[in-house]
């Protein structure tokens, strides 16, 4: 081998050396300063939180703290005693079917002259507080086979006639 092409052949080996130097050093300093520049960019900057963080307490939250509730006091979160807002209910949310609620106060007579087709609606009361405690009512609505007579009322999933006269309006 002559003397140039083991100048050149040293020269090539040494900027291999250099260049992987180079490359290990890049990756063991460089993630640091990018890590450090973006915490020190976020330092002192305060940005609000979105709403959709602050969902409230889940569905198993509500439902075991109204399990607690007296009768009473769902009346109190239906009628609007206890502050509350009313809103339709999810088949999740509520105890009983469509079905198992009509039949609380209304039971299906198989007589002709008893025959009414059926409709049920459930609702929500929840305290405008903390959103922890619901009550779940429902409004029944009986019509007579041909139409002739329509029945209405609203009951507790706890089998309590509502007052009708006490409800918000537009239910």
């Amino acid at each position: 081998m002559t003397a140039t092409k083991r100048i050149k052949s040293g020269i090539i080996f040494t900027l291999a050396l250099l260049l992987t130097a180079g490359a290990i050093a890049a990756a063991l300093i460089l993630p640091e300063k990018l890590i450090r520049s973006e915490a020190t960019a976020e330092i002192g900057h305060v940005s609000a939180v979105p709403t959709a963080y602050y969902a409230g307490p889940s569905e198993a939250v509500v439902k075991n703290a109204s399990r607690q509730l007296t009768e009473e006091q769902r009346l109190s979160l239906i009628y609007g005693d206890w502050e509350s807002t009313i809103s339709p209910a999810s088949e999740s949310e509520r105890s009983l079917s469509e079905y198992e609620a009509v039949h609380l106060q209304f039971p299906i007579v198989s007589e002709y002259q008893h025959w009414y087709t059926w409709n049920a609606v459930s609702y929500k009361a929840v305290d405008t507080t903390f959103r922890t405690y619901a009550a779940i009512f429902w409004k029944c609505t009986f019509t007579k086979y041909d139409g002739s007579e329509t029945y209405v009322f609203y009951i507790t999933e706890g089998g309590t006639l509502l007052d009708e006269k006490k409800l918000p309006e537009g239910l």
